[in-house]
């Protein structure tokens, strides 16, 4: 198959990227970065993510992973980017679907698991609707425009993804190294995380099965309290996992953006799991053990 990535220089995509080059498959890359691996079958394009380039041609599947990162402050200008880097990239892709003939086969586009909020004890499936707050507004206006492909469409709310290479377990890293490590907020709050071979498997799981369609959770069966999440880190790098960071401090420091670290969220995913996907690592002490043994 020959498939277009956006943001494929990203965390994920660029795990993606490998696995489809080394099992045979095409890559398209659509980045505004440059680098890219150097294999057969591989094709890098820098972009303004807002039009696919016609160079790019016709494609078998179309993954959107495209998005500015969260992880930041939200100055009023960087909310402006989280938001627009998103829809924009998303409606660039809708627009090359239809135009297309023929066309893609199936077009999978990230979103969030903050598409329910920020700061839910409830357990949140696909049939429930969105949340409040600013990533809640983005999640839905970015699956809208995913909505106007005119072929199957996937949509995944992705939780925390967890890799050594970048994301939330990367930056945590380095307190727990220096023995500072511990919860956020109250500690209470739910935990629900993906490992990072997972999401790459369930975007081959979508691309191969033509009867998945629509939204799917994509935590890990496993959800876990911020504090029992701080406790294993801890007893997998041995080092202590008590010193709580209380949600006033966070506040203080990150802002508004400090939701997403004393907020939490509990994820179901037993649609994609009843369609046939299995988690390789379902239990959060498994998934650390692999990335940090």
């Amino acid at each position: 198959m020959r498939y277009l990535i956006t943001g494929g220089t990203g965390l994920v995509g660029s795990k993606l990227t490998k696995e489809l080059l080394e099992n045979g498959h095409e890559v398209v890359n659509l980045s505004r970065r440059s680098n890219g691996p150097d294999m057969k079958g591989f094709t890098q394009l820098r972009w303004d993510g807002r039009s696919i380039p016609e160079s790019v041609g016709p494609t078998d599947a179309v993954v959107n992973l495209a998005g500015a990162n969260v992880g930041q402050r939200w100055t009023k200008s960087h909310k402006k980017l989280i938001y627009n880097s998103r829809v924009e990239s998303t409606r660039a892709c809708t627009q090359y679907i239809n135009s297309q003939d023929p066309k893609p086969q199936v077009f999978i586009s990230a979103s969030g698991s903050n598409y329910y909020g920020n700061n839910e004890a409830k357990v949140k499936t696909e049939k429930d609707g969105p949340g409040t707050g600013f990533l809640s507004k983005v999640c839905v206006a970015w699956e809208n425009e995913a909505k106007n492909a005119e072929i199957r469409t996937v949509i995944m709310r992705i939780p925390p993804v967890l890799s050594t290479d970048g994301g939330p377990l990367e930056k945590l890293l380095t307190p727990f190294k220096m023995f500072i490590g511990g919860p956020t907020g109250s500690g209470d709050q739910p935990f629900s995380w993906v490992h990072i071979d997972d999401i790459v498997r369930a975007i081959r799981f979508f691309s191969d099965n033509e009867n998945t369609q629509g939204p799917y959770n994509l935590a890990a069966p496993e959800t876990v309290t911020n504090r029992e999440f701080a406790t294993i880190l801890g007893s997998i790098l041995r080092r202590p996992s008590f010193l709580r960071i209380p949600r006033f401090a966070l506040d203080i420091l990150f802002g508004e953006m400090a939701v997403i670290l004393w907020g939490g969220l509990d994820i179901n995913s037993d649609k994609v799991q009843n369609e046939g996907f299995n988690f390789k690592f379902p239990a959060l002490k498994n998934a650390l053990a692999d990335l940090l043994d």
